[in-house]
């Protein structure tokens, strides 16, 4: 890295660097052309809506604002929302990095109906990690501020919050209007950072608190004069605009003019016209601008050609002069760099970065033309502005040193441990563990257990788990640094592994019990062999007051077959409460759960290939959370069963189509024995008020709707080994079954196993030792008819012969091979 740092900034366009640029003044009429307009999924449209007019008596700027008449449905479990929002047309961005903040004045002429129950947001849609002509909001990265104005008084009121993410700023409420806050629950994860930028489109929310009983909220909003503020233009106090006439810019005619123009500016009122006659120069310019050695400035204008002759060349020119403590020059950077303008206003730059010895910076702008055609040229600029991109840091440091684990056998974890990097300020550190030895970060097997762990922490936990039984395991770690600059480094890895025991835990079973129904009778399950999750206070994570296991207790059993998730849930609770309200201050049972084979832990959650769920149960039925906030069923399906005992106690039981969890682009789930699965299960307990919540995941904060980061994660069966087919080559039907000789054989640490199977049927594939003792089970499954492959991985066995044997129908072979470390 580089001990210097300046802040970064990406290619602006001038049009916004005044000290102050207005996004939106509202002095005339708005409509569709401009507004699009959204209700919750559920809402009806005669109950959530706003209606918005041009408002020209009371207004805080110009000559107009924008009356806003607004209606919010609580139609669904949550409430619901009627919004208005802008998006910029085809693959048209906004840029807003040259701003520290953004402001909007309103007056809240009719205060909301439903005291308390509606509030006002105001969005952000960012397209930095998805093509700039995206148009739908929720395949941005979705950025929310609250506001709690709307039961104010009436008059006029600026709000104003910097443009930042405050979820890492301690010193600002994200949640209560200080800073944006990308929640989770609408849009994608991106790179999960506000990219001012990428700025596609805006909105103002109207949403309503509830529980989905359908009454309505509603209320009236004059909105003026949106607007960026705190310009970072190096020029914003020295007339980039020209407001001030020709003011600080000095003038070198060589054979041309200068003129002000005092109409069709690009922005406000004024702008500068330079013109040369045919074989001449003309050039004006703005000195003594303070500037550092190493950094990189770029210099932008808005020009548009003015010339009284069309030319296919263009003959505008900018320049950047670096000079040194004398205000001497020290270079030109090889001259004018040409431009060529259209008619119409467009945005020009040049970049530089400051040699050794630079104190001042000038910025030149100007016509010249040699052609010998005698015709003149000339040119408009507007806006002139000179960005600090700051010193450039594209080296990485060094690795983290010192990686290692110190086991904590009572509590089935191993304490990652490593040292800062010296020197680094601001960086971040990711945390890797595999069960070989770690030379590659991609390598299968390589885990990510923690990222964005803050300098000067220098530790997180390894929890460890293992389907359904206890085992000793061994791990080695890799930590990254990546520093302020996003530069990543190498790993520091651990030497040798940690060995410690990790916790059986209960997994999703392969099949739910026989005849399965949906009428609440645990003992299909109870003789099913599956194991359950039993979730108690002593035992596992309680927020608040949940006090011991008599307050509650959870007993869940889960199963997947081909197409379905089942579910059953047997809770001890002292005092079951389900009234008016949010759902989540009621009892209500959560599950956060993933539909893919887990390798890496998203930041978020997140749809595609690998999509992440959240639902919930009460009395009053199952519904969706993520996507898009449904109910699925109510008590009086099939599909549903839900009961409480006289005010304490209740059980819910479930069978859900995963078709039924889809959202549009989701990927299609086919469970698979060992697939790791991102789960959390979740109690919300009310004893007649909220008291707390209660969950299995060690990793949360109450934060699990936002990131599936704060779930944890068990498999499918009774292994953590996906029994993938390498190859199945399913259209080459196989004559007859099959055990082919492993290969490679003798192997260390891993081989390949190829049997054919000739009928479809149940293929089980078992591993023993030397003494006959079932050591692996490697397939347990149903198959197709083919030539199937699967992978044996045996880090952590012992050298020596073992054998390996198939069973499908009356078919049994046994074929012997060989560990050699």
């Amino acid at each position: 890295m580089r001990k210097t740092f300046l802040l970064l900034f990406l290619f602006i366009v001038p049009g916004f660097l005044m000290a102050q640029q207005v996004i939106q003044s509202f002095d005339t009429a708005l409509d569709t052309s401009y507004w699009g307009h959204e209700i919750s999924v559920a809402a009806d449209s005669t109950k959530g809506f706003v209606n918005y007019s041009l408002e020209e008596t009371e207004v805080q700027f110009g000559s107009g604002a924008q009356l806003n008449e607004y209606s919010a449905h609580n139609i669904e479990p949550w409430g619901g929302y009627s919004k208005i929002e802008y998006v910029a047309p085809g693959a048209e961005v906004m840029d807003w990095s040259a701003y520290d903040s953004v402001s909007f004045w309103y007056n809240n002429i009719t205060p909301q109906d439903l005291t308390g129950r509606i509030h006002l947001r105001f969005e952000l849609y960012d397209v930095s990690d998805v093509p700039d002509t995206t148009s739908d909001a929720s395949a941005t990265e979705f950025y929310y501020s609250f506001h709690y104005i709307l039961d104010n008084a009436p008059g006029w009121n600026e709000i104003k919050m910097p443009l930042v993410d405050g979820r890492a700023i301690p010193e600002l409420d994200e949640w209560g209007g200080e800073a944006f806050n990308r929640t989770g629950w609408s849009g994608v994860v991106g790179n999960d950072k506000l990219d001012k930028d990428k700025i596609k489109g805006f909105a103002f929310e109207f949403s309503i608190s509830g529980d989905g009983n359908g009454d309505v909220g509603m209320g009236a909003i004059i909105l003026d004069h949106l607007t960026l503020k705190g310009s970072k233009n190096a020029l914003a106090g020295s007339n980039p605009g020209f407001e001030m006439g020709l003011d600080g810019w000095d003038f070198a005619e060589g054979g041309g003019y200068r003129e002000l123009r005092t109409e069709g500016a690009a922005q406000g009122d004024n702008f500068m016209e330079i013109g040369v006659n045919d074989n001449a120069w003309a050039v004006s310019w703005h000195d003594s601008i303070p500037a550092t050695a190493g950094a990189t400035y770029i210099m932008s204008a808005l020009i548009k050609d003015v010339s009284a002759d069309d030319f296919t060349d263009g003959y505008a020119l900018l320049k950047l002069e670096a000079k040194d403590a004398a205000n001497n020059l020290i270079t030109d950077f090889g001259g004018d760099q040409i431009q060529n303008p259209g008619r119409e206003w467009g945005t020009f730059s040049t970049q530089q970065t400051m040699p050794a010895g630079t104190h001042y910076i000038t910025v030149v702008v100007g016509a010249t033309k040699w052609t010998g055609d005698g015709l003149p040229a000339a040119y408009g600029f507007d806006e002139i502005t000179l960005l600090n991109l700051g010193v450039a840091d594209t080296v990485a440091s060094d690795p983290p040193a010192n990686v290692n684990a110190a086991p904590d056998a009572a509590n089935h974890f191993n304490l990652v441990i490593w040292e800062d990097v010296p020197g680094e300020s601001g960086e971040i550190y990711t945390v890797y563990a595999s069960e070989n030895p770690i030379t590659d970060l991609n390598a299968e097997g390589v885990e990510l257990i923690a990222s964005s762990v803050d300098e000067d922490i220098q530790s997180t936990v390894h929890y460890l788990r293992y389907p359904l039984k206890d085992k000793s395991v061994d791990y080695y770690y890799a930590v990254t640094c990546t520093d302020a600059s996003a530069n990543v480094s190498e790993p520091g890895v651990s030497t040798s592994a940690t060995t410690n025991m990790a916790e059986g835990v209960p997994t999703f079973a392969e099949m739910p019990p026989a005849g399965f129904v949906a009428d609440g009778d645990i003992t299909e399950w109870e003789n099913s062999g599956i194991v359950p999750f039993v979730i108690t206070p002593e035992t596992d994570y309680a927020f608040q007051s949940v006090t011991d296991a008599n307050d509650l207790t959870g007993t869940i059993y889960l199963a997947f077959d081909d197409a379905n998730l089942y579910f059953f849930a047997d809770v001890v609770d002292d005092v079951h409460n389900y009234g008016d309200g949010n759902w989540w201050d009621q009892d209500a049972f959560q599950m956060f759960f993933g539909l893919y084979n887990q390798t890496s832990i998203h930041t978020g959650v997140l749809r595609g290939d690998e999509p992440d769920f959240i639902i919930y149960s009460n009395e009053a039925g199952l519904n969706r959370d993520n996507p898009n906030g449904v109910q699925l069923y109510t008590p009086a399906h099939d599909n549903y069963y839900f009961e409480q005992f006289g005010g304490a106690d209740y059980v819910v039981e479930a069978k859900i189509p995963f078709d039924s969890l889809y959202a549009d682009g989701d990927g299609i789930f086919t469970p698979m024995r060992g697939m790791r699965i991102p789960l959390e299960l979740y109690f919300h307990d009310n004893d007649g008020s909220w008291e707390g919540n209660l969950g299995i995941s060690p990793n949360a904060s109450d934060l699990q709707w936002q990131t599936v980061e704060q779930w944890t994660y068990t498999w499918i069966g009774d292994t953590n080994a996906v029994v993938t087919a390498v190859e199945d080559e399913i259209g080459k039907v196989a004559g007859s079954f099959a055990l082919k000789q492993n290969y490679p054989n003798p192997f260390n640490p891993t081989t390949t196993i190829e049997y054919h199977v000739a009928t479809a049927g149940n293929v089980k594939l078992t591993v023993f030792n030397l003494l006959g003792q079932q050591v692996e089970v490697l397939l347990d499954a149903r198959h197709t008819a083919g030539t199937h492959f699967i992978k044996f991985d045996a880090t952590n066995f012992a050298s020596g012969v073992y054998f390996y044997k198939i069973e499908s129908g009356d078919f049994v072979q046994t074929k012997k091979m060989l560990i050699v470390k």
